[in-house]
């Protein structure tokens, strides 16, 4: 009987790439979702500009933030249910290695989607948006793992529910604390909802991004570290070496907002903020 790590390293012997017409069909996919996204944006952003020009001190810079937090809270809303549906009620528990490593072509609708996402974020959030250098890495990083996802057979698809779905779950309170934040006057007339949403948003990232991101992340890591250091050439090593790196960085991020989260919400608690504030 074979090893878990014989099992994995087998998989080398499949073909690097998806069928031609898998290929295609995420070719199609990401182009329409991109497409998709641009329009749903573009007419949320000329709704907010027209609802909310008359407002002293509006501007078309806040008319892209608005409109951008609301598209990411609709995506990300999409994303996390699907993902909470697939994790929770339609996959199974493969017992081997090997099957959480290929196969699952059916749940490469999440790379798809965070490939769209993150194509279409990236300029919107550097041009228009102003997004930290930690956020324009995040999307980069999102998109060299759901390549992985949508284009290669040993996609890794089977932890996409958790990674690119679920997880997402996390973004919908922060999305609306982020319209809290750049609208001042809504804290400032809305605090206690503000608090509320905050801690919320906490609560929800330390549970989905540390307390079940680190297992299932070990367990990707293991797969994906496995297939590389079996890998026979330098294409291969390259692929999943850069998954690899892209998937620690990733993490590594997570932890670092984890701790940016728990000195906020010590604040909160501790009345810190309202220190400073007087």
């Amino acid at each position: 009987m074979r090893s878990e790590f014989e099992t994995i390293a087998l998989l080398h012997e499949n073909a690097a790439l998806l069928p031609l017409n898998n290929l295609q069909r995420s070719v199609y996919s990401i182009v329409f979702i991109t497409l998709g996204i641009t329009i749903f944006h573009k007419i949320i952003f000329d709704l907010v500009r027209h609802f909310r020009s008359r407002e002293k001190g509006y501007s078309a810079s806040v008319a892209w933030k608005n409109s951008y937090q609301l598209t990411n809270l609709a995506i990300n809303t999409y994303l996390g249910v699907l993902g909470i549906y697939h994790y929770f009620f339609t996959i199974t528990r493969p017992a081997v290695g090997a099957d959480r490593v290929s196969g699952w072509e059916s749940l490469a609708v999440f790379g798809h989607v965070q490939i769209s996402y993150q194509l279409w974020a990236l300029p919107v959030g550097y041009y228009f948006v102003n997004e930290t250098p930690s956020m324009l890495a995040h999307h980069l990083q999102v998109i060299i793992v759901s390549c992985l996802a949508s284009f290669f057979t040993n996609g890794f698809r089977y932890v996409t529910p958790f990674f690119f779905g679920l997880i997402e779950i996390s973004s919908v309170p922060l999305s609306i604390m982020n319209h809290f934040k750049s609208s001042p006057e809504l804290i400032d007339k809305y605090p206690g909802m503000y608090n509320v949403i905050r801690v919320v948003f906490s609560f929800t990232f330390l549970v989905v991004r540390v307390y079940m991101w680190l297992p299932n992340m070990f367990s990707f890591l293991h797969d994906c570290g496995i297939l590389c250091i079996t890998c026979d050439n330098c294409l291969c090593y390259a692929g999943l070496g850069i998954s690899f790196v892209a998937a620690v960085g990733l993490t590594a991020l997570q932890l670092m907002w984890a701790s940016v989260i728990i000195k906020g919400l010590l604040k909160l608690a501790t009345g810190g903020e309202q220190k400073k504030k007087l």
